[in-house]
């Protein structure tokens, strides 16, 4: 296998590439119990750690990167760390609900909210920052640590998803154009399961969220079931993802590209 550190990765993508891209999040906080040791430090055959991976990739985009490791510290210890690098702290709800009180963490959707929130706050130019008016077109992209698929990965499959139904709803009558739903939610799917941790989220939904989350919910599914859209993956990608114990990151590594 080619060591990613001796490869120059390929320069920044242009602009016109990134329209509404407002930044990426990497998810680092999971427990990882039948992994037995924190995957964002799992160590890859070319020597970085899986953390490093991520965060390695999402540079290309010359956008915000925060990191949500659930206070584990694991963003100091980023290789060659950049300015753009943000620590961000999972969203504690603030409700009264009974189950609520019992959580000591709204899980992944307690980090994407808190990385949308900081998002709408990270200026576009010197004079200006995101607006609601603004944030319907504003994206930002989820990557896990439970997985190898990167944001560069997910960027590619699901824009050309976008573009791709862009195309049939242009080429359909406008009445099936009226009756047809925006997602705001892109989630990559394999033949079993969907991964609502690798895809684009519309920073539009952050108040439904917060929402969703203070009425002392939790459950990823239950929240972005009605609002997303699936993307096939390809079927190389099977191996990459959903990493849960030692064995499935042994393969996922043996499985990567050159």
């Amino acid at each position: 296998m080619t060591n990613p550190r001796s490869v120059k990765l390929s320069k920044r993508l242009n602009q016109s590439e990134l329209a509404g891209l407002a930044g990426i999040v990497i998810l680092a906080g999971g427990l990882s119990t039948r992994m037995g040791s924190a995957k964002a430090l799992l160590t890859l055959p070319s020597g970085q750690s899986l953390l490093d991976y991520h965060v390695q990739r999402a540079r290309q985009f010359g956008v915000p990167i925060l990191i949500a490791d659930n206070a584990q510290g694991f963003s100091i210890q980023v290789e060659d760390a950049v300015t753009s690098l943000i620590h961000v702290e999972d969203y504690q709800p603030q409700s009264s609900h009974a189950d609520a009180k019992h959580k000591h963490s709204a899980g992944p959707l307690g980090a994407i909210l808190s990385a949308m929130q900081q998002l709408r706050q990270v200026p576009i130019t010197d004079q200006t920052v995101l607006t609601n008016a603004r944030d319907i077109s504003q994206l930002m992209l989820v990557v896990s640590c439970d997985s190898l698929v990167s944001a560069t990965d997910i960027w590619k499959q699901v824009t050309e998803f976008i573009e791709a139904a862009a195309q049939q709803v242009e080429d359909a009558s406008q009445q099936a154009v009226k009756q047809t739903a925006c997602p705001q939610v892109y989630c990559l799917t394999d033949n079993e399961r969907m991964y609502p941790l690798l895809g684009l989220y519309q920073l539009s939904v952050t108040e439904t969220l917060q929402t969703y989350l203070d009425a002392g919910e939790r459950r990823v599914m239950g929240f972005i079931k009605p609002i997303c859209q699936h993307v096939a993956m390809p079927e190389s990608w099977y191996a990459l993802s959903n990493l849960n114990t030692p064995e499935q990151f042994k393969q996922a590594c043996q499985s990567l590209p050159s």
